[in-house]
């Protein structure tokens, strides 16, 4: 398959999020009827063949797994001090990641609830 290089631009814009207008103006093309045009030219085969590819492509060098992503959040909490609000932070994301942040449920019925003011609770 080879593109000529306005549609490879068009499918470089649509990769990177644009939408079918902006990219086919972007690509070269006159504004007017860009919208239709842009929609027309995603359903070729070759285009969309080809975003596909350049998507494939861009997911292959973001790759982070979980582990990677608990790992580095793990060693910037660990190396903050505590007293820095970004510590803070680092431990509420590093939770969450790990499926902490769900709310504890109290039964109310079967807890003791003691108020204590001035003093020491028995």
């Amino acid at each position: 398959m080879t593109l000529s290089p306005r549609h490879e631009k068009f499918c470089y814009g649509i990769a990177a999020g644009k939408s079918a207008t902006q990219a086919y103006i972007e690509a070269g093309y006159s504004e007017n009827g860009a919208g239709q045009s842009g929609e027309r030219l995603l359903k070729n085969a070759d285009v969309s063949q080809r975003i596909k590819e350049l998507r494939q492509e861009s997911e292959k060098g973001m790759e982070f797994d979980r582990m990677n992503y608990l790992e580095t959040l793990k060693e910037r909490f660990l190396t903050l001090s505590p007293n820095d609000p970004v510590c803070a932070r680092y431990g509420e994301m590093l939770a969450k990641a790990q499926g902490w942040n769900e709310p504890v449920k109290i039964d109310a019925k079967q807890s003791k609830i003691v108020v204590t003011i001035g003093g020491n609770a028995n």
